[in-house]
């Protein structure tokens, strides 16, 4: 008996659980369904946030930028030059502290932080470490570089190209084309103090994304870099691929109390060249006219002037001019006339116009002392523009093509040697009185009586140039 007992406890529950069962269930909740399945979807969605957060997929981006953030512009390496360095007028043979700063070259080996390295030993030309430059000499001439991003999870066809849109408040804007299944663009080549908005979108006009963000007043030097030789091959290059040695004239005061304008003449060294693929690529191409420039003025001798533009569209002038300082001024005068009159068409027609020799040294430099002596820029302001050269690499710092014959290198591109010495005191001559506003007086008195330009061409580049 005890048994049978037993034996139905344990069958009951079963039998309780088997007719369970067979009852109806109700239907599933829709809205509750639903709810699970988008629940499941975000946890993917998750899952593929945190995939795409993964920082592999942004490793080789510049600093990101954020909208919102305040950013510097220019190589804080120049500025620190800029803010402690103040040349007075009429002594440009006397002395030079360029050299006391960590630039191109200034004949002493250094690390990837900028210090003295191997007891700062004075390097020979020959030497290994010369030769093989990277982590020894640093980017000075490059402007900050950021990134702005976007998730991959974001892109609604991997296969199209995005485009980014950029403006300023200074009434400058821009489009950028971006390479398809990207999930960052880089952006440089800010001016200072200046507020930004910023918007990528896919091929179907997706916004993936947008914001603004400001620049900094640290300075109102406005660099400029365009891309050119690839990671892979920018040690070949002795670090020089790409424009080097870039720069707006805007931003410097004038003793009128005026200041040049921003993005309308941009000096520099070649965009092109006969013997190799530098220093543009592909996307430093799209990188010049993204910036707006619209012209070029090649300076070149006939050993590697090009007679074409760098970028195709572009407004074009090659005087063929073999040398510079008043040598060009001088004997070159007729060209010279040349070269002021395509850059003041170029901005009376609103086409902002890129300058340059190889180098941007020394025929750039006679021309750039020439024109911001024009708008009023004081002597002194202008060596420091000029020494500016200094940060740029090897070959555009210092003259290695000296090389076989000097057993060092030879400092070209300071205000003590060549270009600033043979053309400043030129300048001073030919001027009235011997005060600051006196220099901008020598350059014009250049102008009229030597290279044969109007007075109503100088009167109008000023009035255009300055605000």
């Amino acid at each position: 008996m005890m048994k049978r007992f037993i034996s139905l406890l344990l069958i009951l529950p079963l039998l309780a659980y088997c007719g369970k069962t067979d009852e109806p269930q109700p239907d599933p909740d829709p809205q509750k369904e639903q709810e699970g399945q988008e629940g499941g979807k975000e946890g993917q969605e998750g899952g593929q946030e945190g995939q795409e957060e993964d920082p592999d997929l942004y490793a080789d981006a510049a600093p990101e930028l954020k909208s919102g953030d305040i950013v510097q512009a220019t190589n804080p390496i120049v500025e620190k030059f800029l803010a402690e360095v103040d040349y007075p007028d009429h002594t440009c043979t006397e002395s030079t502290k360029v050299l006391d700063y960590y630039g191109g070259f200034n004949g002493k080996a250094y690390d990837e932080n900028g210090n003295e390295s191997a007891g700062g030993t004075v390097l020979d030309w020959n030497t290994a470490a010369y030769a093989g430059h990277k982590g020894i000499w640093p980017d000075g001439d490059k402007p900050m570089k950021y990134s702005i991003r976007w998730k991959k999870a974001d892109l609604d066809d991997l296969a199209n190209k995005l485009n980014l849109h950029m403006e300023d408040k200074l009434g400058w804007k821009g489009d950028l084309e971006i390479t398809a299944g990207s999930v960052y663009v880089e952006i440089t080549n800010l001016v200072p103090n200046d507020d930004y908005t910023y918007k990528v979108t896919t091929g179907t006009g997706k916004v993936v994304a947008e914001g603004s963000f400001k620049t900094k007043a640290s300075s109102t030097l406005h660099q400029a870099f365009f891309t050119g030789a690839s990671k892979k091959n920018e040690a070949k290059s002795y670090q020089a691929g790409g424009a080097r040695n870039c720069r707006d004239f805007g931003g410097w005061p004038t003793l009128s109390g005026k200041t040049i304008k921003y993005r309308k003449i941009y000096r520099g060294g070649r965009l092109n060249e006969k013997w190799s693929p530098y220093p543009l690529n592909k996307a430093g191409e799209r990188e010049v006219l993204f910036e707006g420039i619209a012209a070029e003025l090649d300076l070149r001798g006939n050993s590697d002037v090009m007679f074409t533009p760098a970028v195709a569209g572009l407004d074009h002038c090659a005087p063929v001019i073999e040398q510079g300082g008043k040598t060009m001024l001088v004997n070159d005068h007729e060209k010279t006339k040349e070269c002021f009159e395509f850059v003041l068409k170029c901005v009376r027609e609103n086409k902002p116009v890129h300058f340059h020799c190889s180098l941007g040294r020394d025929r750039t430099g006679t021309l750039d002392i020439l024109l911001m002596g024009l708008l009023g820029v004081r002597e002194g302001l202008i060596a420091k523009e000029y020494e500016l050269t200094y940060f740029a690499p090897v070959g555009y710092c210092v003259s290695s093509s000296d090389k076989e014959s000097n057993p060092g290198p030879i400092f070209k591109n300071t205000r003590m040697a060549w270009v600033y010495s043979d053309v400043v005191p030129y300048f001073w001559s030919l001027a009235d009185t011997q005060e600051p506003e006196g220099f901008a007086h020598g350059v014009e008195k250049y102008l009229l009586d030597v290279a044969g330009v109007s007075q109503q061409d100088i009167n109008d580049f000023r009035s255009l140039m300055l605000e």
